[in-house]
């Protein structure tokens, strides 16, 4: 699968679930009843105010009792204007393990065991310091992620990620966030040509193994035609990032739609 296809495939994927948590968010979701329950709150909080400015004890009573008592018939309401939101979540969790498991991008990446015993790239064994190396050969020149992650006892306790230029003179400086322990990493330099050998460190106090994942240069981006508003955002990384994005989009378009329909009517 080509990056053009995968991208428009999540682009597709998104749409269909904004399609279905609109269906599912109409088909269970009483709007009547919940704009019932907003008029109702709205006239009962006028009369408290009312009752205040009459300044009169006893009108104040009635009214704060007629509010009190309608509390748990309001919060009942809320509470079943919620279910759907756990159908839409299981949804979304369910599309964005879809769009991560077809990720084409990940196929090629670059898996190296570190090693803290002194040999090959190891200056010093059991420093804490992990080290590997990779020689350059392929021609997917550009910016290539290094992704660190620490294990003890096989479980993954911590990843930190950074980048290098491969025969190139990018300046895109994104990387993705750490996750779990801190992991410090680096490698001997920034920039590299075709055949020279990348050295990759990195240094967790827990592990008691060290991997190194190189994206071989081929990762998630999609360039936008415009800055994301307040955001600042114009280039996507991640393919559930762009999932989000263009499901947000529909789902906005579609409310905008329905809102528009619901007026004429």
């Amino acid at each position: 699968m080509t990056f053009e296809i995968f991208t428009a495939l999540v682009a597709f994927l998104a749409l269909i679930y904004a399609g279905m948590a609109k269906f599912i968010q109409n088909k269970l979701v009483n709007r009547e009843e919940l704009e019932a329950m907003q008029a109702e709150s709205k006239k009962l909080n006028e009369e408290v105010k009312k009752a205040q400015e009459s300044k009169n004890q006893k009108k104040i009573d009635e009214a704060m009792k007629k509010q009190m008592d309608f509390l748990p018939k309001m919060s009942k309401t809320m509470m079943s204007q919620f279910k759907p939101m756990i159908v839409i979540m299981a949804l979304f969790f369910a599309f964005t393990w879809a769009v991560g498991y077809i990720n084409p991008l990940v196929e090629d990446d670059i898996t190296i065991v570190m090693n803290d015993d002194g040999e090959g790239c190891d200056e010093l064994a059991g420093d804490g310091i992990y080290s590997a190396c990779y020689e350059l050969e392929d021609m997917n020149y550009g910016k290539w992620m290094y992704n660190a992650k620490a294990f003890n006892q096989d479980n993954e306790i911590g990843s930190n990620y950074t980048y290098f230029n491969y025969n190139s003179e990018e300046v895109d400086n994104f990387t993705e966030m750490p996750h779990g322990e801190p992991v410090y990493l680096s490698t001997d330099k920034k920039e590299y040509s075709a055949g020279e050998t990348v050295k990759l460190y990195a240094e967790n106090g827990n592990a008691d193994r060290m991997e190194a994942v190189l994206d071989n240069g081929t990762y998630f981006s999609v360039v936008l035609p415009l800055a994301i508003p307040i955001l600042n955002v114009k280039t996507i990384y991640q393919p559930y990032w762009w999932f989000i994005l263009i499901s947000l989009i529909a789902n906005l378009s579609i409310s905008f739609a329905m809102g528009k329909l619901r007026k004429k009517k």
